[in-house]
């Protein structure tokens, strides 16, 4: 089969978050499959070539106008994708078998090219406007983006969802036909967070102690994401465990604010802003913490939970949003609600008994393994691409 991903980022032109890896990811899994994959993308670096073969799979970085309008600049980039697709398909003298989009940012790709050549396309939806503006509806530019959202859901035809709660959310939001949107959860390679590394050594670098307990949030730092809910619950972690320490890693635009409460409330000891974290240095924090904490007022799916997982770690995640369907409740993980009371109670009863939070780990480990591989997540998505 000849696919066509569409997306805005990957791990090898611009790196942004987990749609990135998703892409990437999936890339490759269907390539091992036998499928010849081809991955439409942006430029990003200077040096990065055009055209580049890496495991396999082909990927064209297809460079377009900017515009201080940024959703004008995202049409120009869906425009040189359509532009890239087609040229591709007269050069190799090939048509496409299946176009697959990811995210709203190439929304506007899969209707011009059903416009233009009429080919089988697929839409992921990773997340929703409504959520990532923490659950509310906005006008303006917000607006805008939710009829992208809503034209290329209506122009695909299939939509896969990364989560039943976020079906659920597309089908409310845009009145989609339920047997339009299918499932498929996001994957991770659980094997990238293999090896040991000495927590101590990992936590003496940000001024933690080696017996501190310790509770990880790595994400945006907006309000969707909810690090304000963990930060309000601090007091009551550290009324119980007083040298524990609650660390953010991350950006956003809460994040300043974050800060300022913190020292406002005279619990900046207890906390750490860390900014950005990738590669080694993000993997030896989920390595080194006792437990991962995801308080999210709307959460698709939480890819940040399997990265909790393939380390070993139990995690603390919100019942609103796609962690309720696989994190089973005192087995890999606690379900908490999205306040600081039910937070501080979920990460208090992890530091209360580190023997069952590491067996909760271990068990999220498994979990990982046997059910979000790549190579389950690629065979779901070629059952769709076959419908």
């Amino acid at each position: 089969m000849r696919i066509a991903l569409l997306s805005w980022e990957t791990s090898y032109s611009v790196y942004v978050g987990g749609v990135s890896n998703h892409v990437t990811e999936l890339a490759c899994a269907l390539e091992r499959k036998g499928h010849e994959v081809h991955v439409f993308t942006r430029m990003g670096n200077d040096d990065h070539d055009h055209q580049e073969c890496i495991h396999g799979v082909h990927y064209h970085r297809c460079p377009f106008a900017s515009n201080p309008d940024f959703i004008e600049e995202i049409n120009n980039m869906c425009k040189s994708f359509v532009q890239a697709v087609f040229e591709t398909e007269d050069f190799l003298g090939i048509n496409f078998d299946i176009v697959h989009a990811h995210d709203w940012l190439t929304a506007k790709s899969i209707v011009l090219i059903k416009e233009g050549r009429g080919r089988k396309t697929i839409l992921t939806m990773h997340s929703t406007e409504y959520g990532r503006c923490g659950n509310n509806f906005y006008g303006g530019a917000s607006k805008r983006v939710s009829d992208i959202e809503w034209e290329g859901a209506y122009s695909a035809d299939h939509i896969v969802a990364v989560s039943k709660t976020l079906k659920n959310e597309l089908m409310w939001i845009y009145n989609i036909p339920e047997w339009k949107i299918d499932v498929i959860y996001n994957g991770i390679s659980y094997w990238n967070y293999d090896g040991m590394v000495d927590p101590a050594f990992v936590r003496s670098m940000y001024g933690i102690g080696p017996l501190d307990p310790m509770v990880l949030f790595a994400g945006r730092i907006t309000y969707q994401k909810g690090p304000d809910i963990l930060l309000q619950a601090v007091p009551n972690i550290i009324k119980f465990y007083n040298n524990a320490k609650i660390v953010f890693v991350g950006d956003g635009d809460m994040r300043a604010g974050l800060e300022d409460t913190a020292r406002h409330m005279n619990i900046a000891h207890a906390t750490r802003f860390l900014g950005h974290k990738s590669g080694k240095d993000l993997t030896d924090l989920f390595k080194a913490t006792d437990c991962v904490c995801v308080p999210s007022r709307n959460e698709p799916f939480g890819i940040v939970i399997l990265e909790a997982w393939s380390a070993g770690k139990p995690v603390v995640a919100s019942v609103k949003g796609g962690p309720s369907e696989f994190v089973w409740n005192n087995v890999n993980g606690l379900k908490v609600y999205d306040n600081p009371d039910s937070v501080s109670w979920g990460v208090g009863t992890m530091f209360s008994d580190f023997d069952h939070a590491q067996w909760m780990g271990c068990n999220g480990r498994t979990t990982a393994e046997n059910i979000f591989s790549w190579d389950i997540i690629a065979d779901e998505a070629v059952s769709i691409y076959n419908c």
